[in-house]
């Protein structure tokens, strides 16, 4: 595996004819404008503002959003921060993931973001799938590799494609928000069901939709069929357990209810290289 030399600033995604620039925290352009002293009805205790849009993910636990007029606390939902909004966050955990976001100056992208936004705190539901595409965004930024680097660009744009479905419930995002809803419950089964054994009738039945519709909605929204889905999101979890636990391949690949021949095989097919040199490999990394 090929280290890159440094990890890119930013990500350039497009959704819907939008591109935005998404910067992962630390990165984003900042601007510290909090009053200097205490007796300033203003100042806020390590209050600041951005350039951009601040997006935090509430995956776990909760965040406070501390301003000099109010502090509220966020549970399991997308908060937005308008720019230039003076503010303190203050999360209690890692799960509170933060990505920063804009679109060009003077562009129509820019002002479609402010008419949906506003100039005040947006909240948006965290669906299940976003939860995991930002989970597995947060692990492949603390990998250093081209590969890695590729997949977290992908997961920005596939979170952002999300989050737009709802900050522009035109009629043309109306549909898409309904296949979201759909997704939502297809991910969560799917993720929550990975070491069984699993059907498209079964899942069809927890969705309350034909078998057929269930494999067209997967089909449109990730461009692979029910079996294909599946089986990646097993190899994933797999790839993490291999880093991550001393747990044998062939315990592994029982797990996934597959023999450990078939799981070299899919392994190989994806990663390029077997179970057993990639977690040699990433452990020497």
């Amino acid at each position: 595996m090929k280290s890159t030399d440094r990890k890119p600033l930013f990500y350039q995604v497009e959704v819907g004819g939008i591109k935005l620039k998404v910067f992962v925290v630390g990165n984003g352009p900042r601007i510290k404008k909090h009053a200097k002293t205490e007796r300033d009805p203003s100042y806020v205790k390590g209050t600041h503002t951005h350039f951009t849009y601040e997006a935090f993910f509430v995956t776990e636990g909760s965040l406070q959003i501390v301003t000099r007029d109010f502090t509220k606390t966020y549970e399991r939902e997308i908060v937005i921060v308008p720019p230039r909004f003076q503010h303190h966050s203050l999360p209690d955990s890692d799960g509170s993931f933060c990505l920063l976001f804009a679109a060009e100056e003077g562009t129509k992208a820019e002002t479609v973001l402010k008419n949906c936004i506003g100039e005040e705190i947006c909240r948006v539901p965290l669906e299940e799938d976003v939860a995991f595409y930002i989970d597995r965004l947060a692990r492949r930024r603390a990998e250093n590799t081209l590969a890695a680097e590729r997949d977290a660009e992908l997961l920005a744009a596939l979170i952002f494609n999300r989050v737009l479905a709802h900050l522009m419930p035109n009629d043309a995002q109306k549909g898409h928000k309904a296949a979201a809803e759909h997704i939502n419950e297809i991910e969560y089964y799917i993720n929550h069901n990975l070491s069984q054994k699993i059907t498209l009738s079964d899942l069809a039945g927890r969705v309350y939709l034909s078998t057929k519709q269930v494999a067209r909605i997967i089909e449109r929204a990730y461009g692979c069929t029910f079996s294909e889905l599946v089986t990646d999101k097993r190899l994933a979890a797999a790839e993490m357990m291999l880093k991550n636990t001393d747990l044998k391949i062939s315990e592994i690949a029982a797990t996934f209810c597959t023999s450990e021949a078939y799981f070299f095989v899919l392994f190989k097919k994806k990663y390029g290289i077997s179970p057993l040199k990639y977690r040699k490999e990433s452990r020497n990394f």
